[in-house]
């Protein structure tokens, strides 16, 4: 099957580069989903990445980004020459990545295919309505958050992204109730709250025994709190923070005053890898919100699981519910209870500990992992590919 990706995600070792070139770094978490989706998809499938990578003024010295193509395992990513500025933005930059689609359509002869696109990119809706109405092929939205979630939500292109979605022929929801946001008229979906990655870690970091947290630095992931409740804690063991966000300064001022804390920034997906697999205990901190828990999956949690070590997290429903007996699960998220939790880590019995992370990564394998998820998301859209027109409206 073809499956041509419209995303903002990168070829790894692409993001890598950009990253370490950009004064203003990129959110990760776009690229570390889309790119493990990706990947899941080529084990089945003949997969063509075209990428609107994350672009700003003053995020380079330059402000124009040169077309390449690149490749990692089987699949190719295509990237067009992308500019700063409103004009280009508001004329040119669909343009530029809709012709380099359909140039690579009518190159390669392709008559049978089926596009998928982030929902949360409104340029990248506007190319596929427009290849859908053009090149008359089926389109299948991912939807990995309700807009209104993100840092500095806009209602104004909330709604618009959700326009623009409304007439594809199907849906890959991380839950039920953003394929009810997106997908009002009930065509075929399929919800999956994550995916993760068989990790192969080769190396341990000379880091002893840490709790670790990786992720968005912002105070309303509870960042803060859990910070602030290790910080007045008596607890032993030393705690390595690696990410991007709001908090950078104030966790950097934190650590200089507490000698456990070990500051990272915002780190290599592979090093991220590492240093969750070494951790003593890997930790959630998310307060639960009744609209995030319905809408928002913390992809981490996943990542935390599938690392082999233990996992300490806030509550998430659907999470809790599969991993009940595999993580230690804080019910009450305040600071009180944060610090109550740091000050007892060394009384849990360490084998146990490790019990539960064997458990869960064993699980997390069976329900997430690519391989599993690759055969059924390909029948998932061999069903939207061969449904008739009518199926679908």
């Amino acid at each position: 099957m073809n499956i041509l990706v419209l995303t903002s995600a990168m070829a790894n070792k692409d993001f890598v580069s950009y990253v370490s070139r950009a004064k203003i770094k990129p959110n990760p978490s776009n690229q570390n989903f889309y790119n493990k989706l990706i990947n899941c998809l080529a084990i089945s499938n003949r997969v063509y990445a075209f990428s609107l990578r994350p672009f700003t003024r003053f995020m380079f010295d330059e402000d124009e980004l040169s077309s390449s193509l690149s490749s990692e395992g089987t699949v190719t990513y295509y990237y067009p020459t992308q500019k700063v500025g409103k004009k280009y933005k508001a004329f040119e930059e669909t343009k530029s990545l809709y012709n380099q689609v359909t140039k690579y359509i009518e190159d390669s002869n392709l008559t049978d295919y089926i596009v998928i696109v982030d929902t949360l990119r409104l340029p990248l809706l506007r190319i596929a309505n427009k290849l859908k109405s053009k090149m008359k092929c089926k389109v299948v939205g991912v939807v990995t958050d309700n807009p209104l979630n993100l840092s500095n939500p806009d209602p104004t292109y909330a709604n618009l992204v959700r326009k623009y979605s409304r007439g594809f022929d199907g849906y890959i929801c991380l839950s039920e109730s953003l394929n009810r946001l997106f997908n009002p008229i009930k065509r075929k979906s399929y919800i999956v709250e994550g995916l993760v990655e068989e990790l192969d870690i080769k190396r341990k970091l000379p880091l002893g025994e840490y709790i670790f947290f990786g992720g968005s630095l912002y105070e309303r992931y509870g960042v803060k709190r859990m910070l602030d409740a290790f910080h007045k804690s008596k607890c032993p063991y030393n705690f390595v923070i690696a990410g991007r966000g709001d908090l950078y300064r104030y966790i950097t001022d934190l650590s200089d005053k507490d000698e456990r804390l070990l500051f990272l920034s915002l780190l290599d997906k592979d090093t991220i890898y590492e240093l969750e697999s070494g951790a003593y205990i890997n930790i959630n901190p998310r307060p639960y919100d009744m609209r995030l828990d319905r809408e928002s999956v913390p992809s981490k949690l996943l990542e935390y699981f599938a690392s082999g070590a233990p996992v300490v997290s806030t509550n998430h429903t659907k999470l809790k519910e599969l991993f009940l007996n595999d993580a230690i699960w804080l019910d009450d998220d305040s600071a009180g209870n944060f610090e109550k939790f740091f000050n007892r880590l060394e009384d849990y019995p360490k084998h146990e500990l490790e019990r539960r992370a064997t458990t869960a990564r064993l699980k997390v394998y069976q329900y997430y992992g690519l391989r599993v998820q690759s055969q059924k998301i390909t029948n998932y859209l061999e069903s939207i590919s061969s449904s008739s027109i009518a199926d679908t409206i």
